[in-house]
């Protein structure tokens, strides 16, 4: 039996702190003054994980002693996967035990100027015989 482990887990999150110029109506007419915009971003966090047992038979010869599969997955305020999408494939019967069992991860939701925000991220998890 094999097993999966996770192999390492990348977020791209599109969100930055910025500032921008704002003008401030005063008696002293002075200048410009900028004003931050963002209380700034945390990404999502993984909370839980399970187990993902897959038979050594499953997995071809032809990859070696592991494989990895690649999914794109879309978290909601939740932090809970609302789309996973495999990006770099194996077999589909292995691909398919994957994604289910992804489905069952629960993310801390990234974090947007306090509030949850979605938020989509790379996951790799490294199939290792």
């Amino acid at each position: 039996m094999r097993r999966i482990l996770l192999a390492a887990l990348l977020s791209s999150i599109p969100f930055t702190a910025a500032a921008t110029p704002v003008m401030q109506l005063n008696d002293d007419a002075s200048a410009p003054t900028s004003r931050p915009i963002s209380t700034g971003v945390t990404e999502a966090r993984l909370v839980y994980t399970t187990h993902i047992g897959i038979p050594a038979s499953e997995l071809p010869t032809a990859f070696g002693s592991s494989a990895k599969v690649v999914l794109k997955i879309d978290l909601d305020e939740t932090g809970t996967p609302t789309s996973i999408r495999v990006i770099q494939p194996i077999t589909p019967e292995l691909d398919q035990r994957v994604v289910e069992a992804v489905r069952q991860f629960r993310w801390a939701p990234a974090v947007l100027n306090n509030k949850p925000v979605k938020t989509d991220m790379t996951l790799t998890v490294d199939v290792q015989r």
